[in-house]
């Protein structure tokens, strides 16, 4: 199988984590089309992964996988802080915030 395809993916991955840093919502939701668009063309390939490159550039995909589920993590925490945030300062919410069992913020 020839790496073009994941080589293709990686690129968007990089994308999607700049995005994702960047705060660009616009550049987030193009980006995640777009890696979208390319795992589709690798899924309709059926591809097996038996190159030493092509297994090397599997994992640094899933790396990046891990990177920008960390990064929409780190994101989401903060959107929720920020709401809890409002809502205290605004007399709606619980002034006291902990954390909950799933570990994020719970009010």
């Amino acid at each position: 199988m020839s790496t073009a395809p994941l080589e293709a993916l990686i690129a968007e991955q990089k994308a999607l984590i700049a995005a994702l840093d960047g705060d660009d919502v616009e550049g987030i939701a193009r980006a995640t089309a777009s890696v979208q668009d390319a795992l589709t063309r690798i899924h309709a390939l059926k591809p097996r992964f038996v190159s030493n490159d092509a297994k090397a550039l599997a994992e640094e995909a899933m790396a990046l996988t891990d990177a920008a589920r960390v990064r929409v993590n780190v994101l989401a925490d903060m959107t929720s802080r920020r709401l809890g945030r409002l809502a205290s300062a605004t007399g709606k919410g619980k002034a006291t915030q902990t954390y909950g069992r799933t570990g994020r913020m719970a009010y």
